[in-house]
């Protein structure tokens, strides 16, 4: 007990720290993206690419576990006896990393909580709508990415279900010129577009919770508790607590995606087309969608569709924490995994290219209307 005491102290300490730490150095340097950037750095850097190779020992005994079962791996010589000590490796690292996973789980209810009651608008707006619009903007990138993901990389069906939650995913707070732009659209825009973010979250976390649901049966509702969290967090009123918006923003997603990574060699898990197709489905994916959602609908031109789904790309953080929660339990595999943290730091990093655009449709409205 007091060894784990140690362990999960020593896990939790490095995990947070070390990624804010980056994370600030960045901010201060004015990278865009720094809390994702700042955590998948740090992630890197003490796991086995780096601190695995430095301290193997210590690595494996903070972030893996597992290492008795481990040795015993190296010392069984008969195939028979390899296969069954590699199952007992397998399940002591479960069991090791039960604080992580649980580390995890508060991290992303924070975050989900902080961004909930940080709104400065309320989700109002067409139910009819709102629904129609949030379902395509999670069915179209998710779909696209999950049969890609089944049939091009032979991925099973929990694993092709996991990936396309994280690109599913919705976003749960707009920015200021997000809003501004969805308003100027038509009125209202920003409270719908938020709504539609809400529902294409639900859409997501039921891919979600199904996926583990195959592999983990009931003890995916206690590992995957913020997806069900989330919603709860919506009836919630508006409030202003900027301690808990600093540290979800500066310390807690860094920490995230840090976690996320820390069990992965980077190297190891780079894959070149699942990386690509990600990247672009994550940036354009949930904007396609919500575009077609509002043009079934009809009374919309296309500019005017364009530019009100917008915010519908501002998902990196919801695709973070989906994809870190997908991975701890291991429904999502760790080229997926990677990919999907990859496609949320693209997210982050194009939003000034999506402002600029934003505005420069908004004149060809204008042009439009008059």
């Amino acid at each position: 007990m007091n060894d784990l005491v140690i362990n999960s102290t020593m896990q939790h300490t490095l995990l947070l720290f070390i990624p804010l730490i980056i994370a600030a150095l960045l901010r201060l340097n004015n990278v865009r993206g720094s809390s994702i950037i700042g955590g998948v750095l740090a992630g890197i850097l003490l796991g086995p690419a780096v601190f695995g190779s430095i301290a193997p020992d210590y690595w494996e005994g903070i972030f893996q576990g597992g290492q008795e079962e481990h040795k015993l791996v190296y010392e069984l010589a008969q195939q028979d006896e390899l296969d069954q000590a590699i199952a007992r490796w397998e399940v002591a690292k479960w069991e090791d990393q039960r604080t992580l996973r649980t580390y995890l789980l508060v991290l992303v209810s924070v975050v989900l909580l902080s961004g909930s009651i940080r709104r400065t608008i309320d989700a109002t707006s067409n139910t009819a709508t709102s629904l129609t619009v949030g379902v395509w903007a999670a069915i179209v990138p998710g779909g696209i990415i999950a049969v890609a993901s089944q049939y091009w990389w032979g991925t099973n069906v929990a694993g092709s279900l996991a990936i396309g939650a994280c690109l599913g995913a919705g976003p749960w707070t707009l920015k200021r010129w997000e809003q501004q732009t969805a308003d100027d659209s038509e009125g209202g825009g920003a409270s719908l577009m938020l709504r539609c973010g809400y529902v294409a979250w639900v859409v997501a976390s039921i891919a979600a919770l199904y996926s583990s649901w195959t592999i983990l049966g009931v003890m995916s509702l206690v590992w995957l508790l913020p997806m069900l969290l989330l919603p709860l967090f919506w009836l919630l009123p508006k409030g202003n607590l900027p301690w808990l918006t600093w540290f979800a923003d500066n310390a807690a997603i860094p920490s995230i995606a840090a976690t996320a990574m820390v069990s992965i060699h980077p190297l190891d898990a780079l894959s070149f087309w699942p990386i690509v197709l990600v990247a672009l489905i994550s940036s354009d994916g949930r904007w396609l969608g919500g575009m077609i959602g509002l043009l079934i609908l009809g009374g919309r031109t296309s500019v005017a569709a364009m530019r009100i789904t917008m915010p519908l790309v501002d998902a990196g953080a919801s695709q973070l924490c989906m994809a870190a929660l997908l991975f701890g339990v291991g429904v999502l595999s760790a080229e997926l995994a990677v990919a999907a943290i990859i496609g949320a730091v693209f997210i982050e990093l194009t939003a000034k290219t999506r402002q600029k655009f934003a505005a420069s449709i908004g004149e060809e409205d204008l042009f439009h209307r008059d």
